[in-house]
């Protein structure tokens, strides 16, 4: 069988995204959606706003930045991104970012193409599957699912040091264990963290108050 060349273009849409999604370049690949999501998103952005946002989160990815060093409208898109890879459709963008963006298309959600929902990322993040497609094998829901991989686990496997320090969406580089636990990639529920003690957005100022 003949395995298709990735182009250049494709092969640094998929490292870029792999800050963006939190998934190794492997899985990313293995999805086959690559080059139809980077024609997708150039699509719904506009080829030159599309280059524009590029060189901006390549450059906040090669300075060990992240998300926090775009601007409004480049993280609309970067979320847009992380939501197509996960969930295989393109969302709705804010309105703000739409209207910036001069998009001529409806900013209405949309499902990329069918296999795209099937190779969604979302499902691998507690070991699921789609219904209707690639099931597990029979007798598999008896089976427990691999534990969550430890902090130090993970720093043996990448061969990391133990100063390890990282940015993850704050200010300023931090140790690893000064993040705070919301923040921390992997299932929630496996870090016994409820909803409740996850810290909400500031309300704005102009929101309807609730009133008991």
């Amino acid at each position: 069988m003949t395995v298709p060349a990735v182009t250049q273009e494709v092969e640094d849409f998929v490292d870029r995204c792999v800050p963006l999604t939190g998934f190794p370049a492997f899985d990313l690949y293995a999805t086959g959606m690559a080059e139809r999501y980077l024609e997708t998103a150039r699509q719904q952005v506009g080829p030159a706003a599309f280059a524009e946002f590029w060189a901006a989160w390549s450059a906040a990815v090669d300075e060990r930045g992240g998300p926090q060093d775009l601007s409004p409208v480049h993280l609309e898109v970067a979320r847009a991104l992380a939501y197509m890879w996960l969930t295989g459709a393109w969302p709705r963008l804010a309105p703000a970012a739409h209207a910036a963006l001069r998009r001529q298309m409806a900013n209405e959600e949309f499902v990329v193409a069918p296999e795209a929902y099937v190779e969604g990322l979302v499902w691998r993040t507690f070991h699921g599957h789609p219904a209707g497609a690639k099931p597990p094998g029979f007798g598999t829901w008896a089976v427990k699912p691999p534990a969550q991989p430890t902090t130090d686990g993970l720093r043996r496997d990448l061969g990391l040091g133990e100063e390890l320090v990282l940015r993850a969406g704050l200010a300023d580089e931090v140790a690893l264990a000064a993040i705070p636990v919301h923040l921390l990639p992997g299932y929630r529920a496996s870090r016994a963290i409820p909803p409740s003690a996850v810290p909400t957005a500031a309300m704005r100022s102009d929101a309807p108050q609730e009133h008991a």
